[in-house]
């Protein structure tokens, strides 16, 4: 029996034997695996810490906390925000972003009181009216042109004074006007009644042109001119419907009202401007008729305004005379008014102003105006205005005029 052991054992020990230094050469290469294995895993260890700071960095110094190098990422619980902890994010209104589709509104209301005579060429006042509340809407349509529409309010009703489509931004440096506009004829046609330095119309333009002056639908193109003296050159050409009333009206469809203007503006000296202008205009004179009316005039008008003291002192002089040819008359009617303001402190003017007119009768009306006004901020004003009327040779109406006016809203510059 022990003879079958030892028959057994001894291969096995032989075999033993044999894989002993087997074993003792693959001893080494086994070491290097396991500390390739230990330098993977100090390796993973350290960028494990590094994810764990940048977190700890994320969440804030007020979130951090103890931290331990055996954190296990998968086990990191991510938390759910309640709705109480949700804070509003501050988003203040923009008022300017709100008005971007609504245009400028404005209002300038206008009263008038009257005492004195009452002069036969025009409508008698009231002691106190609204003589107007001006509605103005002006909002840019496109990057190339701006709409304008202003509305005249008064005891008569309501009347669209001026309603176009101002293109501002044409090829060749030209600009256009289309819709209802004053006519560009000298410099009282063109202003409204909120821009005049006087409460009345000089006499030249209430009896050429009426009451709402020279104003038509239309097409008005204008265009500056290049030139060598560094003034500043305009032309402008305008076709109108040609229906004013006591002035124009068609007799057909080709009976259109026409008129042109060229200004010259020019620097005297810092403190001195002047500014040229020459106009004519044509249309045909009533319906029952073939023949024409037409307009000549010439205004000048200076400026002073010293810069150091702009705020207290300035003055203007104006100059406008007009030559009116009819188809009725064999006479050419001419007439002119001159004006002089004065700003003698920083809220104070006054100014006078003589006017002449030929009237149809043959007769020369003539009147004299003094003006005393007070801006008491940049959105009122209060003007006082006497004013002496002589028709003819006939007699003579004495009138003191009072006028309050105040502005609302965001309104435009007029033409300068």
């Amino acid at each position: 029996m022990h003879a079958r052991v030892h028959r057994v054992l001894l291969p096995i020990i032989l075999m033993m034997a044999a894989a002993v230094p087997a074993f003792a050469q693959d001893a080494p290469a086994q070491d290097d695996k396991i500390k390739q294995l230990e330098q993977k895993l100090d390796e993973l260890l350290r960028q494990a810490a590094e994810i764990r700071q940048e977190i700890q960095q994320l969440k804030g110094p007020a979130e951090a906390g103890p931290t331990s190098e055996a954190t296990d990422l998968t086990q990191v619980e991510v938390a759910q925000p309640s709705l109480t902890d949700v804070q509003p994010v501050a988003n203040d209104s923009n008022p300017g972003a709100a008005k971007a589709l609504n245009p400028d509104i404005s209002v300038i209301g206008t009263f008038i009181g009257h005492a004195g005579d009452h002069s036969p060429l025009e409508e008698p006042r009231d002691p106190i009216a609204l003589d107007e509340a001006e509605v103005a809407f002006e909002a840019f349509i496109d990057p190339y042109a701006k709409g304008k529409f202003f509305f005249a309010l008064s005891p008569e009703g309501v009347e669209l004074e001026e309603g176009y489509a101002n293109f501002v931004a044409l090829p060749k440096g030209f600009t256009a006007k289309v819709g209802k506009t004053k006519a560009t004829f000298g410099k009282a046609n063109t202003w409204h009644t909120h821009v005049r330095p006087w409460i009345d119309q000089p006499l030249v333009v209430h009896e050429f042109f009426g009451d709402e002056g020279l104003n038509d639908v239309g097409v008005s193109v204008s265009k500056t001119i290049a030139n060598p003296w560094n003034a500043f050159i305009e032309a402008t050409g305008e076709a109108y419907a040609g229906n004013v009333e006591g002035v124009f009206e068609r007799a057909t469809d080709n009976d259109l009202f026409y008129n042109a203007h060229l200004k010259l503006f020019k620097d005297i000296s810092e403190n001195s401007n002047i500014e040229l202008g020459t106009s004519w205009a044509r249309g045909n004179l009533s319906a029952d008729s073939s023949g024409s009316n037409r307009f000549a005039g010439v205004d000048v008008t200076y400026r002073w305004k010293p810069l150091q003291r702009s705020i207290y002192n300035s003055f203007i002089a104006r100059f406008e005379g007009i030559a009116n040819h009819r188809a009725d008359s064999d006479d050419t009617l001419r007439g002119f008014y001159a004006s002089a303001d004065y700003q003698f402190a920083q809220r104070w003017f006054t100014g006078a102003r003589y006017d002449s007119v030929d009237s149809l009768e043959g007769n020369t009306d003539r009147g004299l105006s003094a003006t005393l006004t007070f801006w008491p901020s940049e959105f009122s004003q209060i003007r006082g205005q006497y004013r002496r009327t002589r028709l003819g040779t006939g007699p003579s109406f004495d009138e003191l005029l009072i006028q309050l006016q105040f502005a609302i809203g965001a309104h435009g510059a007029h033409v300068f």
